[in-house]
């Protein structure tokens, strides 16, 4: 039986959506190192347009599956709005530290072992107890600096806590508005977005993205019956879509989010109204306990460690190991497949530790809270 979307984040369809932006986020990783390997082009700079053929288009779109984890900042905006703009919204002190511990403690393991792999691959980086503590609490994304990266991922985390930070604000000023709250949060993130278009920081756009979700949350009840009038063909077109149109034309969204107005920005607000709709039809859809919606769960409750650790082992296995270079003999199809292999068990492996050892006891931390808030 389906849980009800307002009973806790362990929703099936809200589930099934984090396994999408995961198994998509995956793709752009795995390509990333597949194109220099196989193709030997950087898909980077790339338009599906600029293929050599139809599998390397498909292999190029996949590339431009960034937007996995624009759906998390979807996702994300939705699931804060909802605490956010509830009639009981929480303490501000309250809400920090549970996103701090909902989040800081993988980072900063992830964190940690990756800058012992860049160690042992012999690429020791100048000042590393700076860039260590720099990469810890995401300062680091402040810099723009590749070589103060030690964990590309955590560029998300940077973006999610400035949402984390700014949302309890727009939410007080909604409430001393007193009326249509989801119009503040537009005219808040469109000022915020404009303000990071004018500065040339990369960004503007995620805005958007969180504050989709919030109005999402906001006005889920009244745009219920039009979504729901909607088919699911229709939604999952659109979605596919919006994402192709953008990748034939485009190359990627990390090439072209500094200058004032380009194709992502536009792609970037169809994107939003989008993935909006694709998260309030599956909210309250019926789901049963079928093979694969168990397994589609599951890659969703772990995916913060999915996330956190599988482009770890797509470079330890891919650059820092150098398992392409040593398969290169091998037949590509045969030698692509294995390295796959390897990096989703090993991935799989390492996350389910992260999520056994790190994540479950903040799940049952936050369950005993509700529990003595309850009593």
């Amino acid at each position: 039986m389906t849980r009800s979307p307002h009973s806790d984040d362990r929703n099936t369809g809200l589930d099934l959506l984090r396994a999408l932006a995961i198994v998509l986020t995956f793709f752009v990783h795995f390509l990333w190192i597949i194109g220099a390997w196989v193709y030997q082009r950087d898909f980077e700079s790339l338009s599906i347009r600029d293929a050599n053929g139809f599998l390397e288009g498909v292999v190029i779109w996949l590339y431009h599956s960034q937007h996995g984890v624009f759906l998390f900042f979807v996702l994300s905006g939705f699931l804060m709005g909802r605490k956010w703009f509830s009639a009981h919204p929480p303490a501000v002190g309250t809400y920090l530290r549970d996103r701090a511990w909902r989040t800081l403690p993988g980072a900063w393991l992830a964190v940690t072992a990756a800058l012992g792999l860049m160690y042992l691959a012999g690429r020791v980086p100048s000042e590393p107890l700076r860039l260590w503590v720099e990469n810890l609490f995401f300062l680091n994304w402040f810099r723009k600096i590749d070589t103060e990266h030690v964990l590309v991922v955590t560029w998300s985390l940077h973006a999610e806590w400035l949402f984390y930070l700014a949302l309890p604000v727009v939410a007080w000023v909604a409430r001393r508005w007193g009326k249509s709250h989801w119009i503040v949060v537009a005219i808040a993130s469109v000022a915020l977005a404009g303000a990071v278009k004018f500065l040339s920081v990369r960004g503007a756009a995620y805005v958007l993205f969180f504050a989709a979700g919030v109005i999402a949350a906001i006005e889920q009840k009244r745009l219920r019956a039009a979504v729901d009038s909607i088919p699911w063909i229709v939604v999952l077109l659109l979605y596919i879509g919006v994402n192709g149109v953008y990748g034939w034309f485009s190359p990627t969204a990390a090439k072209l989010q500094t200058a004032l107005w380009n194709p992502f920005d536009t792609h970037a607000i169809a994107f939003a109204f989008t993935a909006t709709l694709l998260l309030l039809k599956i909210v309250d859809a019926p789901f049963g306990q079928g093979r694969w919606v168990r397994l589609g769960r599951y890659i969703g409750k772990i995916s913060y460690s999915v996330y956190l650790w599988h482009l770890l082992v797509l470079l330890a296995l891919g650059h820092w190991l150098g398992w392409p270079s040593a398969l290169a003999a091998q037949p590509s199809v045969g030698a692509v497949g294995f390295y796959a292999t390897s990096c989703v068990l090993l991935t799989w492996a390492v996350s389910a530790l992260s999520f056994r050892w790190i994540e479950q006891p903040y799940f049952a931390r936050r369950e005993r809270q509700k529990i003595r808030n309850a009593s």
